[in-house]
């Protein structure tokens, strides 16, 4: 009987750490953590959009209140969208 129970003691005893053992698995995007994969990628998704808007926005207006013609904005604007996807989706590490 004092056998038998000190062997439960003893496997309790090793099988507590690795039940304790914390899940370091997520995935980073921009120094914030996520849990899925699939929301890391939401968010890189909408970095991305945002940054060609925000780009786009900036470039267009920038080349119109320089004296560019409606054409030469919109030629402008195009690669300020495409520059503002570029940064918007970089990051040290992907999803």
């Amino acid at each position: 009987m004092r056998s038998t129970s000190l062997l439960l003691t003893l496997a309790l005893l090793a099988a507590t750490p690795a039940a304790a053992r914390n899940n370091d698995h997520y995935y980073e995007f921009k120094g914030k953590r996520y849990a899925t994969y699939e929301q890391c990628m939401a968010a890189r998704k909408r970095s991305e959009k945002r940054g060609a808007i925000a780009g786009a926005a900036a470039a267009g207006v920038g080349a119109a209140l320089l004296g560019g013609g409606v054409g030469e904005s919109l030629l402008v604007a195009g690669g300020g969208a495409l520059v503002g996807k570029e940064l918007g989706k970089s990051s040290k590490r992907k999803c």
